[in-house]
């Protein structure tokens, strides 16, 4: 069975490069042809089955009610080619108002965009920002257009790639995670706290970037996933497959319960390391210390990553460590002592900061392979492919 996606042609010259692109993706997918009004106005979709207007007589004649939506859940990938400053416009600020948009705010999937406009547009701060808007949701891939001779006959940024080279990039795209399609997968992201009395705590700088931007490329390519997450700078939202913890042992039991179940347990949470023996539940005053001093005791808290390397038989466990430098004496002994498969080691300057320095540590292999500072959203994509390849 071929898989199903949705081709989205909206208004501009490059519209009339789609019918291309269409014949080139029947030949492996069963493809969803959507235009806008606007398309129409650069290319004749005479003989091709299309669909268009959502709201006139003429579509719930030929359709049953309901099936707008049906399209966009039986489609598990969308591409927008090409996509128009009109059409992110509309997307990125939460309109909906023909098949083409409302399809974007609806699909759980992934939406490629393949923008193609004058370069002045391309490079307006209001498409920027709409871009920025959209890459944070985690769903959308932003394809950059080619640098060239335009439709005004200027050179500059804009040029819509050829429909071969867009192909490539969708079946790249699907080539990039093939090994956890099938794989239910269990990560924890964020930092905890070690409570000193009712109201205070201590905790660390981590922002949880990383784990949030694993989360989103792992939300469209594998067979499940649950989180576990601590306290992030970004909104996380809980339900029964992301769950939301304040300590280590809180995040071990949440762990411990998707355990089993998982084949890949990634843990990039960023957990405390001494716990405060003498907690009290109740606001410690001020005033009632005595010389104003506070001593804390600590003791060694509870390793969540070794407790689940101990307990585990068929997951792929892969664990995160944070260092001052890239000591690899240190992170091979570290791999060994947790019983990982893979250890992603990155250092302290990457806290609450959008880049990340790397070394992957695979045990099976003995192999070490090191990416340079990048930003967080690449940084994840470089750790998952290596997962994809390694498991």
């Amino acid at each position: 069975m071929k898989k199903q996606i949705n081709l989205i042609v909206t208004g501009g010259i490059a519209a009339s490069k789609s019918l291309k692109l269409y014949k080139l993706l029947s030949k492996k997918y069963e493809v969803k042809l959507i235009t806008t009004k606007n398309a129409k106005k650069f290319v004749n979709f005479a003989n091709i089955d299309y669909l268009e207007d959502i709201f006139d007589r003429e579509f719930y004649d030929s359709h049953h009610y309901g099936d707008h939506i049906k399209i966009a859940f039986q489609s598990t990938l969308n591409v927008v080619y090409p996509a128009s400053y009109n059409y992110i416009g509309k997307i990125a600020n939460g309109l909906a108002d023909d098949l083409a948009s409302l399809i974007f705010s609806v699909s759980n999937y992934k939406t490629i965009l393949f923008p193609s406009m004058n370069s002045n547009m391309y490079l307006n701060p209001i498409l920027e920002k709409n871009k920025t808007i959209l890459e944070a949701t985690g769903n959308v891939k932003w394809i950059e257009p080619k640098y060239g001779k335009l439709a005004s006959g200027h050179e500059g940024i804009g040029r819509a790639l050829e429909p071969e080279e867009v192909l490539k990039i969708i079946e790249l795209e699907e080539n990039n995670y093939k090994n956890l399609k099938d794989k239910s997968i269990l990560l924890n992201f964020g930092k905890t706290r070690s409570y000193i009395d009712k109201v205070r705590y201590i905790t660390n700088a981590s922002s949880g970037k990383m784990g949030n931007e694993l989360k989103k490329v792992l939300k469209n390519n594998c067979k499940s996933l649950k989180t576990v997450f601590g306290d992030t700078l970004l909104p996380n939202f809980t339900d029964n497959d992301n769950v939301y913890v304040k300590t280590n042992d809180e995040m071990l039991e949440e762990m411990l319960k998707n355990y089993e179940n998982s084949d890949i347990v990634i843990c990039s949470a960023a957990l405390y390391d001494f716990e405060v023996a003498n907690y009290t539940d109740k606001k410690i005053e001020k005033r009632s210390l005595s010389e104003n001093d506070l001593n804390l005791s600590l003791y060694p808290a509870v390793d969540v990553l070794k407790e689940l390397g101990k307990v585990k038989t068929h997951q792929f466990l892969v664990g995160f460590s944070l260092a001052n430098d890239f000591n690899l004496e240190k992170a091979w002994s570290k791999s060994q002592e947790k019983n990982l498969d893979m250890l992603v080691v990155n250092l302290a300057s990457a806290m609450e900061s959008d880049t990340n320095e790397i070394k992957i540590l695979l045990t099976k292999s003995k192999q070490v392979i090191e990416f340079n500072n990048s930003k967080k959203n690449e940084v994840a994509v470089n750790i998952l492919k290596t997962i994809n390849d390694h498991i």
